[in-house]
This record gives structure tokens, C-alpha cells and sequence, in this order.
């Protein structure tokens, strides 16, 4: 639990101060920030639990404030208001991660859907996408076939067997848009031990200026953190 609210006593609302946020709230800020500073996708962190607290834990707050408001104790109210501003502020950091990887699908939708592992998506982003593919795919036919109708109509052009074999070669040579993973990115060294990037040798707390390519493989395990 993120907050306890459950058999809460009015008189021990002070007790709520004492619990430390749960570690999967202090993972989910950490992917958040690294999800909006690396070029690709990185495998999916499980927000589940998350939101499930989340949506119980502001409900439970909202029944608790009225309760409070009914015996006068307006300091407890306004002690719990906190703790509803500091839930809304975590409940962001869930929502700014799917948006995040959102975007990253939608930009390079062909290819994820063609490259992507299933153990880097939640079954959502996995429907998400491949819903999002079929779409745009029939957009491009559909729009396809009717510049090409429209052209045969307008100048007589037809299509042969030999045409229509180079322009399907043609097309199986078209680059479907990717992540730009050699863009440069900041990195901080997790590792106690020497990493080496090119010529560079980087020991534990370095900082450094390096390729995304070089160090990607890094960032899922922690070894590194973009910064």
C-alpha cells in the first residue's frame, strides 16, 4: 500500500507521515525518466499494481475526508488533503510513462511491430499497436490504389506485369521509420565495475557524453542511468 487507509482511526491520521513510499512508486519515477530520455522503447515496467492502488487509495481518502468533515476535525482534513496531493502527483508519473511510450509507438509503429519482443510491451500497448498497424497499413493501400486509379484514369497509365514487379521491389526497399538510436545521450555509471565504451573506460559515479547504441543494452539493467 502506498498510503494505509483501510480500519484508519480519525485520531491517528499523524501515522500516515511515518510510511515510506512504496518502492514500486520510486521504480516507476526512475523508468519514467529514463522511458522520455532514451530514442526507443525499453522493456515495459509492470504499473498494474500501481494504478490499482492508486484508484484505491483516492477513493478511500475522498469517504475518509467527508467522514472527518462530519466530526469538525478540520486539521485532519487538511493534514489528508496532502496525501491526496502527493497521490495525484504519482498518479502523473503512471500517466506521463504510457503517454511516453505511446508516442514512441505511434512514431515507429512498423517498426515495432515487426521487431519488438513481447516481453518489452504490456498486452494493451501489444493490442494498441498491432490495432494501430492494421490501421494505418489500410490507410495506405486504400490511398495507394486510389492515386493509382486515378492516374490510369487521368493519363491512361496501366501497369504491366514488368512495371508492377518494380514497383513491389521497389517498395520492399522502403526504410519504415525507426528510433535514432546513435543520437548522443548523458549517461551516469551505476556499476561498480569498469565499463569501456570505444577507447573510453568509465568507472562507478563517471559521467559521461556517449552513444545510445554503445550503452544500450545498459540502461534495462541498470547499469547505467540516462540523466
Amino acid at each position: 500500500m502506498i498510503i494505509p487507509t483501510q480500519d484508519l482511526p480519525f485520531n491517528s491520521l499523524q501515522q500516515l507521515g511515518q510510511r515510506d513510499i512504496n518502492q514500486d512508486v520510486f521504480d516507476l519515477i526512475y523508468w519514467v525518466q529514463q522511458e522520455i530520455l532514451s530514442p526507443e522503447l525499453l522493456p515495459y515496467f509492470d504499473v498494474s499494481k500501481i494504478q490499482d492502488t492508486l484508484k484505491g487509495q483516492l477513493e478511500s481518502i475522498q469517504e475518509l475526508k467527508k467522514d472527518l468533515s462530519k466530526h469538525n476535525k478540520q486539521r485532519d482534513t487538511q493534514y489528508l488533503t496532502l496525501h491526496v496531493i502527493e497521490l495525484e502527483r504519482i498518479q502523473y508519473f503512471y500517466q506521463q510513462y504510457l503517454r511516453t511510450r505511446m508516442q514512441k509507438l505511434i512514431s515507429n509503429a512498423f517498426y515495432y511491430y515487426n521487431n519488438i519482443g513481447e516481453y518489452q510491451i504490456s498486452l494493451k500497448e501489444n493490442e494498441f499497436l498491432r490495432t494501430l498497424v492494421e490501421k494505418q497499413a489500410d490507410y495506405l493501400f486504400t490511398n495507394c490504389l486510389q492515386f493509382y486509379q486515378k492516374t490510369q484514369r487521368n493519363f491512361g497509365v496501366k501497369l504491366d506485369n514488368q512495371n508492377q514487379s518494380q514497383y513491389s521491389q521497389q517498395d520492399d526497399k522502403i526504410n519504415v521509420q525507426k528510433p535514432d538510436i546513435n543520437q548522443y545521450v548523458v549517461i551516469h555509471v551505476n556499476t561498480s565495475r569498469t565499463i569501456h565504451i570505444g577507447s573510453i573506460a568509465l568507472s562507478e559515479n563517471d559521467s559521461a557524453l556517449v552513444s545510445y547504441d554503445d550503452i544500450k543494452f545498459m540502461v534495462p539493467i541498470k547499469s547505467v542511468t540516462l540523466i
